[in-house]
């Protein structure tokens, strides 16, 4: 090997890859393939002959004794499985389609049942809107304050609670030379 030049060896070195690439190949292909199926051989037939022998002085007495009676099935009502599926065609559905019931007019304003047919046990009292009165003030609970409410130097604000009121708040000017990572303040 000293004699070659590293050109001939480099293509050695990738032709003993390739072809040990090719054997990996194909024996990771023989692992994914079914086995071919092989005859099992017919047991051999002997030729003994097993005789049979009925003795006719014994009665046959388990003949009569499991003796099984079979009634047909009640066919004389038609069973119907029809539930508008339609299974031909190429537009094929599971289910028909759905319709909506309908009820006469005089089923929709009769008080004593449901236009379903299901009876009402209280009839409906009518109220008149017109003279229901509405209340005045809604009534506050004493228990939650609402937001803005001031007490002994604290200040609710829902969703926070009781703070700390400390007044106005305070704004300053700052220099936007467009660096959103200056320290901008003193912070204590």
């Amino acid at each position: 090997m000293k004699n070659m030049n590293p050109k001939v060896k480099k293509w050695l070195a990738v032709a003993g890859g390739l072809a040990l690439c090719a054997v990996l190949l194909v024996l990771i292909g023989q692992r994914f393939q079914t086995p071919k199926p092989v005859d099992a051989s017919l047991p051999s037939q002997s030729s003994e002959v097993s005789s049979v022998t009925v003795d006719p002085s014994v009665p046959d007495s388990t003949e009569k004794e499991n003796e099984v009676t079979v009634t047909p099935p009640d066919t004389t009502q038609p069973v119907s499985t029809d539930n508008g599926a339609v299974s031909s065609g190429t537009e094929q559905t599971i289910q028909g389609n759905v319709s909506k019931p309908e009820y006469t007019e005089e089923q929709l304003q009769d008080p004593t049942q449901k236009p379903n047919g299901e009876k009402v046990t209280e009839p409906p009292t009518a109220v008149d809107h017109d003279k229901v009165e509405q209340p005045k003030e809604t009534p506050k609970s004493e228990s939650q304050p609402q937001g803005g409410e001031t007490k002994d130097g604290k200040i609710y604000v829902p969703g926070f609670g009781w703070i700390e009121d400390i007044g106005d708040g305070q704004g300053t000017t700052v220099d936007g030379d467009g660096d959103i990572n200056k320290q901008v303040g003193i912070m204590d």
